[in-house]
């Protein structure tokens, strides 16, 4: 059994099956793009070919237009929202890919859903040793990725908490009354006798 196989995803079980999804990679960007022409050729023809001819360049093409546009919003607002939840969550919950691991313990991870670093965090040694194919040399790969990380978690706070300390040393300096020294006469001052 053949199956068609389209942008990277099974479409089916026959090869007669197709779909064609214009929105399936980079929906926000090709949603921008078909709403920009759909505004284009809603509101280019009335301003640069006359009202008449406009008229029925309207009539030919409008309602493709107005339908292209009706469809590429609600895509362009969920195609967002989607996105920006991704971002959040890979902010929140970082994924093991930002772990410096092999493939191999990489997908041995993934195969026994720790798919975040506080997942792995959370799981002990003995734990990570008890799964299949997991060896001594994956366990200290990943307990060493992850002391790493933390490790320079904390030189990043060390230094953030050390810039603050200079920066409240700088700010103290230049509020800091000085003794300041006046001239006895005014001969001193303005340097005549």
């Amino acid at each position: 059994m053949v199956r068609q196989v389209t942008r990277g995803r099974a479409l089916g079980p026959g090869p007669t099956h197709t779909v064609f999804d214009p929105f399936s990679v980079n929906p926000i960007r090709r949603s921008l793009g078909a709403i920009a022409v759909s505004a284009a050729m809603l509101v280019a023809p009335m301003r640069w070919l006359g009202a008449e001819v406009g008229g029925l360049v309207l009539v030919g093409v409008g309602w493709l237009a107005a339908a292209v546009l009706m469809m590429s919003v609600p895509v362009l607002i969920i195609a967002t929202v989607e996105e920006l939840w991704r971002q959040v969550r890979r902010r929140v919950h970082p994924p093991i890919e930002e772990l410096d691991l092999s493939p191999r313990v990489l997908r041995l991870l993934h195969r026994y859903g720790l798919d975040t670093i506080a997942a792995v965090e959370q799981v002990d040694e003995a734990t990570l040793m008890l799964l299949p194919n997991f060896d001594a040399r994956a366990r200290r790969e990943v307990m060493r990725a992850i002391s790493l990380r933390q490790y320079a978690a904390q030189q990043r706070a060390w230094e953030e908490e050390r810039e603050r300390d200079a920066r409240r040393r700088r700010a103290e300096w230049k509020t800091a009354r000085l003794p300041v020294r006046l001239p006895r006469r005014f001969s001193d001052w303005t340097g005549r006798r």
